[in-house]
């Protein structure tokens, strides 16, 4: 998680504290998101808040199993080793991370052969 994450995740913790008391089970009590019963929110209200978020931005809807992908993609983009993020995403093995979760965009692969291009260029 990065820094900028996990504070922004303090601060809703924080926030979420200062509210008027609810119950909240010793089950539950480090967890964020939670609805007024102090239960967890069920997956299908995140990928309808953001369909919400997409309607309102005016771009196609995505789904938060797709910001996970674009998040593994973008890691290796940015020069993450697979392994570390195989063990980010949290998969048993690496095969799982590389060959269904890390996605080559056709821009990655023109700036690729690019670098190729350039290597091996005669002069």
């Amino acid at each position: 998680m990065t820094q900028t994450a996990y504070d922004l995740l303090m601060d809703m913790k924080h926030q979420q504290a200062n509210r008027k008391p609810k119950v909240i089970s010793f089950e539950f009590a480090d967890h964020v998101f939670l609805n007024r019963n102090g239960k967890l929110l069920p997956n299908s209200n995140y990928d309808r808040y953001l369909e919400k978020l997409c309607h309102k931005a005016g771009i196609e809807k995505i789904s938060m199993h797709t910001l996970r992908h674009t998040f593994a993609t973008r890691c290796i983009e940015s020069g993450m080793k697979p392994k570390t993020l195989q063990k980010i995403l949290g998969h048993a093995n690496i095969s799982m991370t590389m060959d269904l979760y890390v996605h080559v965009t056709e821009d990655e692969k023109a700036k690729e052969m690019q670098k190729f291009e350039k290597m091996y260029r005669v002069v």
